[in-house]
């Protein structure tokens, strides 16, 4: 082949295209890969509006509160229709288009706690689905565990839950997100009734490995509503799970368990916990139920390193004022943000807990935090997005869509991905 100077910058564009292609950073999953809610990028979004800062929307059909799931092309959600349909969505992440709508089946929350306190907030499609280039894995509330194949919207596999490891006895019905790691698919259960932790490879269906979770928790406190989180602490990979008054670590390859640490109790029995854990190289961080912000919670961090029963040799600290209930906190540049259900953002010193600023926002609070680009997100469910220095604690700016916001917003390429009860956002800012 003979290389003109034309065909030479074609190539050469063609390579760089592809390696920033390749190099953009994807969130295919609940706060990231891991789990952390911290992205790597730089001049993430500051402000916008719906009339300013969208680089498109979309409207949903149905209802849901799963978070967007971003891969190099797509973003993947799921949603319930009112005939109970599930469905999973693709869209285009430049240009909003749809790629995908497929129906994987129907079904909806067995949940005996009484409706008005969870069927405004939630239904079968919480969980937030797992996504790679070719793949799409979901969960839904109902028991179903479907992989599909990203590009046909073909089923790959599925798997009825409820069928294979018993029906669930947990008071708001099931809405534990799974965690994608390496080949693993990794779900956990966590209520009355089975308690388990269970790992399937990702491209068949078929179960890896299986520990049972039945930890001493009274009430509720037996449910847990949280994800999984993945931690690499050294040349150790930990699957850390947080749930039933318990806060624990696993073999994510065998499901051996490495150490576990309790008292997350609190004196309620409402005491479920619903915040995912998160971690940084010396510590862990687990947050307790705070059911309607009534002052019970608190959260607790145990020293990275322990094994068996770290619950009192590992504690290192113990804060217990506006805690969160559903949010889960974030850990970047050595600090630990938090907000409130009621709004009170917390920024506290990774060291000792110690308070750094205090601050209301306004609204109230079930989105997990994200943050990058030393900036901290805090979602509202009314809309209401406010952007914190993470370093000053000063507000940077405050941001309303229109709406009801329970998920978690993602972050992926320089677009902030937000997802109401029915619409999708995605925002390059102004």
């Amino acid at each position: 082949m003979r290389f003109t100077p034309l065909l030479f910058l074609t190539v050469c564009c063609g390579l760089f295209l592809s390696t920033a292609e390749t190099h953009a950073e994807t969130w295919p999953q609940f706060r990231g890969a891991d789990g952390s809610g911290v992205s790597s990028e730089t001049n993430l979004p500051t402000k916008w509006s719906a009339q300013e800062g969208l680089l498109w929307s979309v409207d949903l059909p149905g209802r849901a509160n799963s978070s967007p799931a971003i891969t190099a092309k797509r973003v993947d959600l799921t949603t319930k229709t009112p005939d109970n349909g599930l469905w999973i969505l693709s869209f285009d992440r430049k240009t909003g288009q749809q790629l995908l709508k497929v129906k994987v089946g129907t079904g909806e929350l067995a949940a005996p706690g009484p409706r008005n306190l969870w069927e405004h907030r939630h239904n079968a499609a919480t969980p937030t689905p797992m996504s790679d280039e070719e793949n799409i894995w979901a969960f839904f509330g109902s028991g179903l565990l479907v992989c599909v194949d990203a590009a046909s919207g073909g089923i790959v596999w599925q798997k009825d839950m409820v069928k294979d490891y018993g029906a669930y006895d947990i008071t708001f019905g099931m809405g534990s997100t799974p965690r994608l790691w390496n080949n693993l698919l990794i779900v956990t259960c966590m209520t009355k009734g089975p308690s388990y932790v269970v790992a399937f490879d990702k491209e068949t269906g078929k179960e890896v490995w299986k520990a049972n979770r039945k930890l001493p928790a009274e009430k509720d406190g037996a449910d847990a509503y949280s994800t999984p989180t993945i931690f690499q602490r050294g040349d150790q990979t930990e699957l850390l799970v947080s749930g039933s008054d318990h806060v624990n670590a696993y073999d994510p390859a065998t499901g051996k368990q490495l150490w576990i640490a309790g008292g997350l109790d609190i004196p309620s029995p409402f005491g479920r916990i619903i915040a995912a854990p998160v971690a940084n190289k010396e510590m862990i961080i687990a947050t307790s139920g705070n059911p309607g912000g009534g002052g019970l919670g608190y959260i607790k961090a145990f020293k990275q390193g322990g094994t068996g029963d770290i619950s009192k040799s590992g504690l290192i600290w113990k804060f217990d004022t506006a805690t969160p209930d559903a949010s889960t906190p974030l850990i970047m540049n050595d600090k630990l943000y938090m907000v409130s259900q009621n709004g009170v953002a917390t920024c506290l010193n990774l060291s000792d807990g110690e308070p750094v600023w205090k601050k209301r926002v306004n609204g109230q609070y079930f989105s997990a935090l994200v943050g990058g680009d030393n900036k901290v997100y805090f979602l509202s469910i009314e809309g209401l997005c406010t952007v914190i220095d993470a370093k000053t604690g000063e507000v940077i700016a405050e941001n309303q869509l229109p709406g009801t916001f329970y998920s978690t917003p993602a972050i992926s390429d320089g677009i902030i991905y937000l997802r109401s009860f029915d619409k999708l956002y995605a925002i390059k800012g102004k």
